[in-house]
This record gives C-alpha cells, structure tokens and sequence, in this order.
C-alpha cells in the first residue's frame, strides 16, 4: 500500500488526529508562558505570519497551480481562515475579561455537540444514538476535569457576557469542521494550508491594528518569546492544522470533532511534562471517561479500519514533489 492509498484510511484519519492533538496541546502550555509578553493578536499574528513565510517555499507552487479553484472557493476558505486563525483566540481573550475559566472550560467543549447538530439539522447527516451517548460521556468527562471532581461546583456556576462569546467560538469550530469538508476535495491539502495561512494572516492585521489604536505594537522579542514562536508556528500551526484538516477530510467533520475532548487532559499532561504542575486522581479517571466517550461515539458505525474513503487526491502527492 503506498502512500496515496494509505492517506485515505481510516487508520491513518486517526493517526493524523492523534498527532494533531499533540502537536495542538503545547498551544496552551506555550500561550500560558506568552500570556504577559504582548497582546493576544498581535502574537496571534506573529504566529500565522512566521508559519506563512516558513510554509510559502512548500506551498506557492501548489496555490499558483490551483488559483483559479482557490478564486472559486474564496469564500469558504475566508470562513475557514476566520474562524480557525483570526477570530478564535482573539475572541477567547475578549470573553476571559468577564468569563469565569470554569465556565469557559466547559462551553468550549460544546464544539463537538454543536458540530454533530449542525451536520444532522443542515447537512442532512445522520448518526446513531450512540454518537450523542458518546457525546454526553466525553462532556461528563470534561466537567470532572475543569471541577476536579467535585461536580457540585457546576451548581455555583455564574454566567456572564463572555460566555456569550465562547459560545459562539465553539460555534465557529463547528463551522470550521463543516466548511473545510466542503473544500478538501476541490483542492490539494498544500493548497488549502496555504491559502488559510495567507488568509488568516492577513484578516489578522486589523487585530493587531486594533489592539495597539491603530498601529501595530510590537512586543519585545526575548529569546523565550521566539522560541515559543518558533513552536507555536511549527507544530501548533503548520503541522497540527495539516494533520487536523486531513482528517476531516478522511473521517468527516463530526468524527473529528469528537477528539477536542482529548484536548483538556492532553493539554494537562503537557503542562504536567513541561510546567511540573501536578496530576491528580480526577484528572487520570476524567480522561479515561473521556476517552470511553470517544469510543462510543466512534463506535456508532463500526469501522472497516483499511477501508478506503475516497479516492485519492492525486494533487497533494505532486505538489509536494
């Protein structure tokens, strides 16, 4: 089996998930350390705009060779460069000004049930009950972790504006998932990159812009500031949204959505390996629930793992040649 036919499975979907989220937890651990270094959009734009100049000897070549594709579906990858580049972190930022963590921990995490409603009330897919079971499992999951146990706390919780606003990000990852399958098909996963790089980028600029009253305000760039770059650009960017993308493209949009609830005790791992902050019994049984939840919910259809999904995208093999 070579490599076209491989992409395809439903083996490697998963294996492009798994290490998406690795690659994807550091974010959190990385933004942490960069949380007083400068303004959330600007970095947000320093990010998107290393990782575009880095992926632009990769891929010009392959968005040059599918321009006219790329015009056609400008919209939709505006969408995607909107909500998974620009808009996302800048509107977490925004929401943790009056949105307690708690309830921004659990919100967020609406992203999967709000990716598979959306597919069943407007794309017309259908799913087993299974898939909601899984759904609300992995959620339980989650509500053990951000309340360390003690699920009594859910019942003290207060709601603000800003969780007006993480709702509508979990909103915007389902929107994400949804329009990306639109457009993984039309044109080749180099092509994609590039275009939302650019795209994101650019849409980044009145951010930064408006951040700083107008002009941009550079941080000050210590050696920890550019290697979290460095990081952040490289694997919680360019890797993590290759990897991510290629898997919907694979599995679908819902499947995949399912693995943001590995996100939180993933993201704790990472803090736990780089940070030293301690990992506690409600944290290991949490994630195992939520990894129950996820299995569930994969299960909903039993998979044939060497099954192919589609044919394979002749393009991306030879625009990375």
């Amino acid at each position: 089996m070579n490599w076209n036919t491989f992409k395809m499975t439903h083996v490697a979907g998963y294996l492009f998930i798994v290490l998406s989220i690795i690659n994807w937890s550091g974010n959190f651990v990385a933004s942490r350390g960069m949380a007083s270094m400068g303004d959330p959009g600007t970095l947000n734009l320093l990010r998107w705009g290393f990782a575009t100049l880095l992926f632009v000897p990769f891929g010009i070549r392959a968005l040059w060779q599918e321009r006219s594709e790329v015009i056609k579906l400008f919209i939709p990858l505006s969408v995607i460069a909107l909500c998974g580049i620009s808009l996302f972190d800048t509107l977490i930022f925004l929401a943790g000004h009056t949105s307690a963590a708690l309830n921004m921990s659990l919100i967020s995490t609406l992203s999967p049930l709000l990716t598979a409603l959306t597919a069943q009330c407007f794309l017309g897919e259908k799913f087993h009950s299974r898939m909601y079971v899984g759904i609300g499992v992995s959620f339980l999951g989650v509500c053990l972790l951000v309340t360390n146990g003690d699920l009594m706390r859910l019942a003290t919780m207060e709601f603000a504006s800003g969780d007006i606003i993480i709702l509508m990000t979990a909103l915007m990852s389902a929107v994400y998932n949804h329009t990306l399958k639109l457009v993984t098909d039309r044109v080749s996963q180099t092509t994609l990159l590039m275009a939302i790089c650019l795209l994101g980028s650019i849409y980044l600029i009145p951010v930064a812009l408006w951040e700083g009253g107008g002009t941009i305000v550079m941080p000050e760039m210590s050696s920890a500031l550019v290697w979290s770059l460095v990081y952040l650009a490289v694997f919680a960017s360019l890797l993590c949204y290759l990897l991510w993308n290629m898997a919907v493209q694979v599995l679908g949009a819902t499947k995949t959505a399912m693995f943001y609830y590995t996100l939180p005790p993933v993201s704790g791992f990472a803090a736990w390996l780089v940070l030293g902050e301690p990992v506690t019994v409600a944290q290991l049984l949490s994630g195992g629930i939520i990894l129950a939840g996820i299995i569930i919910a994969l299960y909903a259809k039993t998979p044939r793992w060497m099954r192919i999904k589609v044919a394979p995208h002749e393009q991306f093999a030879q625009n990375t040649e």
